[in-house]
């Protein structure tokens, strides 16, 4: 939902609805010889100081209702759970494939015990490819971990 502009801010119709222009009020014929201390008119909202939204401030009123709070919350408790799902997947991931390249020479030797002599061979030429792109899975995963720890 697009941020709202300032005159839309001022209104109290809801979204998309614009609040009238202030009719500006009649000056005198002269201006008055003292000034006279008068308290400054805010118009305007003040902006946050970092100038940024709170990302839970959804319509773009500047201020967090209750119903937008509850949404924020959820919306980052499902990011939250997305994420721990996505380690879940990637980490099992990874030690299947590790797993897989541990056990991949026991397979080539059980070809050989029970004379698949063909078999042995097509696991032999596929070896090198397989290691390399495991390897690579398991690489791939471990750095990113102790990337992201070292980030942290």
């Amino acid at each position: 939902m697009p941020r709202k502009k300032p005159e839309e801010l001022k209104s109290k119709g809801g979204p998309g609805k614009v609040a009238p222009a202030a009719t500006p009020a009649p000056t005198p014929a002269a201006p008055a010889p003292t000034p006279v201390a008068a308290s400054p008119v805010i118009t305007q909202p003040a902006a946050p100081a970092s100038g940024a939204y709170h990302p839970a401030d959804s319509n773009g009123d500047g201020k967090v209702s209750a119903e937008e709070h509850a949404m924020y919350m959820e919306f980052k408790r499902k990011e939250l759970e997305d994420m721990d799902a996505m380690r879940d997947a990637q980490r099992n991931m990874a030690w299947f494939s590790l797993f897989g390249m541990l056990l991949y020479p026991f397979a080539v030797v059980l070809a050989v015990l029970l004379q698949l002599e063909q078999a042995a061979s097509v696991l032999g030429s596929m070896a090198p490819t397989y290691f390399v792109a495991v390897a690579g899975i398991v690489a791939a995963f471990f750095g990113a971990q102790a990337y992201t720890k070292k980030k942290t």
